[in-house]
């Protein structure tokens, strides 16, 4: 993603000149110049981090701990979710979903995303929650479900977030699940889905020795079912 990339860039080059002149090879026994661990960090947030790079990474403590190498995704965590009130239910619900009072369902998901360093340490883990209701239009007739309460309490939070973690804006906020759009019986899971909502948040990494040398972009977008959430796509880094 171009927000990313551009950000990531830019921290990068301010590290780069930040820091002691140096980029001929390092001997045996000295310690990588800093350029070679702005590499490292650059190809490691980038995902494309090679044995080399690993290395650079590994035999510094605190990069070890710091620099995010892997990504864990959760699973959709999906609970029974109160139907929505005040400002939420105005927003959510109109006149011509009011007859869709049969086999109400509402629902949340919690979706995770984790970003662990080289030692397996969590550097943070990012979530993306909302809720949404359906419900049948004739009654037992699960053919004529509908959406009757778009998303809402739609939100990002942190968990497990480690001290080199600076959130920043969101950079996306999308949501499409029109009240009243048939959800029908073939799609409990939400693959494929028309209807979702999709987030994305740029988080800073800094410590002191290097400030700020890392952009991240975690993001989802999760298509929604009758029964479920999926997630279309996801990125932690």
């Amino acid at each position: 993603m171009r927000i990313r990339a551009t950000a990531t860039a830019a921290l990068t080059a301010a590290l780069l000149t930040t820091g002691v002149a140096g980029s001929s090879p390092a001997l045996a026994g000295e310690k990588p110049s800093h350029q070679a661990n702005a590499t490292a960090i650059q190809h490691a947030i980038a995902g494309k981090a090679t044995a080399a790079d690993l290395r650079v990474i590994s035999d510094d403590p605190q990069l070890a701990r710091t620099v995010p190498v892997s990504v864990r995704a959760g699973k959709p965590v999906i609970t029974k979710a109160s139907p929505p009130a005040g400002q939420n239910a105005a927003a959510s619900r109109t006149a011509d979903a009011a007859a869709a009072d049969f086999q109400t369902k509402c629902l949340t998901v919690d979706y995770p995303l984790t970003n662990t360093s080289y030692l397996g340490d969590i550097i943070y883990t990012w979530h993306h929650k909302f809720s949404w209701c359906t419900a049948n239009t004739v009654s037992g007739a699960e053919w004529s479900r509908v959406i009757t309460a778009s998303p809402y309490n739609r939100y990002d939070y942190f968990t497990d977030k480690s001290s080199v973690v600076y959130p920043q804006g969101l950079t996306t906020d999308v949501s499409f699940a029109p009240v009243g759009s048939p959800m029908g019986t073939i799609n409990p899971g939400g693959a494929g889905s028309p209807y979702h909502s999709y987030l994305a948040r740029s988080v800073n990494l800094c410590i002191a020795q290097y400030a700020c040398y890392a952009s991240n972009l975690p993001q989802s977008d999760l298509t929604i079912g009758r029964d479920n959430a999926y997630p279309a796509m996801t990125r932690a880094l």
